[in-house]
């Protein structure tokens, strides 16, 4: 496969009032949930973080952000610049409902677009989708210029946006996409767990 798989983990977690990626979900880390799925799907897998050494239970490099801002464009640079493969998956560590399905939709979508991304609605999901390794000097770019939401690279690279795919609901109907951002939102995820 030419695609691997990066977690970010790095983020700070504001609402939350502490670290996301290690935060109780049925019993282990939430990150942990994430990453048992996608190690079904991908030999190589990074952890994009400057607040952690390790994670328990993740046989994964912890790759610290190519700079000391905690943003998802930071994450993804440093995941393209540090993957050993020419396409990467980007995940949110807080994912609960992640599935393979989801994922092997955006890997097995055809074409060869710079940026393959799901939408849902009018809502791009840019932290659960494929990147090549030629968006680089366009994140790195806009970095540069502190422009630092992920879309503003959208004009720049060529995309395939995959909609409103059935995959990207479980089958329970929680749209994989969710990410918890509060202890309510996590407590409430940790009621359904993961289907």
């Amino acid at each position: 496969m030419d695609t691997a798989c990066a977690i970010l983990a790095g983020g700070r977690s504001l609402r939350m009032g502490r670290d996301k990626a290690t935060a109780d979900f049925q019993g282990r880390p939430l990150i942990r949930t994430v990453y048992d799925t996608v190690r079904e799907v991908f030999d190589d897998i990074l952890i994009i973080s400057s607040i952690h050494g390790s994670l328990d239970g993740i046989e994964a490099p912890v790759i610290d952000d190519i700079i000391p801002v905690q943003t998802p464009m930071v994450g993804i640079a440093t995941a393209l610049l540090h993957a050993n493969k020419a396409r990467v998956f980007v995940v949110a560590c807080d994912m609960p409902f992640l599935t393979r399905d989801a994922v092997a939709c955006l890997l097995n979508a055809p074409g060869d677009a710079e940026i393959t991304i799901p939408m849902i609605g009018p809502h791009f999901q840019p932290l659960h989708a494929v990147y090549g390794r030629s968006c680089l000097p366009h994140f790195l770019r806009l970095i540069g210029l502190d422009r630092l939401k992920v879309s503003g690279v959208f004009p720049y690279v060529t995309m395939n946006v995959v909609k409103d795919d059935p995959s990207f609901f479980n089958a329970r109907g929680d749209l994989v996409f969710l990410n918890v951002n509060t202890v309510e939102e996590l407590k409430g995820a940790h009621s359904n767990g993961p289907a």
